[in-house]
């Protein structure tokens, strides 16, 4: 069997102006009552252009690894960079929930 060579890809970060948003919705998350609390809303689109949002779900709880799990089987369809934004946030509101220091969400 021959060897293949892999290729190795060095970190890029995407800039403001090329995020894409997400077509089926936005979250926003804070921490509340000492737990990660994240609001789910649904787009609301005129002229096809996101001008709200529309509340679904409701997700708590302190740990963000359970509360990404919950949130893949809760929200389908998401565009895979949505997931790893969230992922990334909620690690970050979890670090901020256990060492009392505040929260504030990050942009894309």
């Amino acid at each position: 069997m021959k060897d293949k060579t892999i290729p190795v890809i060095k970190e890029s970060k995407t800039m403001k102006k090329d995020v894409i948003l997400d077509p089926n919705g936005f979250f926003v998350i804070e921490i509340n009552n000492k737990e990660i609390r994240i609001e789910y809303y649904k787009n609301v689109y005129k002229n096809n252009m996101i001008i709200s949002g529309i509340l679904e779900k409701v997700f708590v709880g302190k740990k963000a690894d359970a509360l990404c799990d919950t949130i893949a089987k809760n929200i389908k369809n998401l565009r895979i960079e949505h997931y790893m934004y969230i992922g990334r946030e909620l690690q970050k509101a979890q670090t901020c929930l256990e060492n009392n220091i505040k929260y504030i969400q990050g942009g894309c």
